[in-house]
């Protein structure tokens, strides 16, 4: 049986705070894996996944600091109408 690939976590991964809100970056790839994958993470716990992979960490992030400076910190947070809720 084939083992699962390990998840590699980039040490661009980091919490930052622009704006006075609190988000955590996480980025990662499976182990093996051609790109990166970016999260981010509000401090309500909202989750913003990119769809689409970055060719490598450093990407990864600047895309995440621009997108927070130009869409506006609160634009991730309370709701904000780029955000859909999960059913419960």
């Amino acid at each position: 049986m084939e083992r699962e690939p390990n998840l590699v976590i980039s040490s661009a991964s980091q919490r930052i705070v622009e704006d006075g809100m609190p988000f955590k970056v996480d980025i990662y790839k499976l182990e093996g894996g051609d790109g990166w994958s970016l999260e981010v993470v509000t401090e309500d716990g909202t989750s913003i996944v990119w769809d689409d992979l970055f060719e490598d960490d450093r990407a990864a992030f600047e895309e995440a600091i621009s997108t927070i400076r130009n869409e506006g910190a609160v634009a991730f947070s309370n709701g904000g109408s780029n955000v859909v809720p999960f059913k419960k």
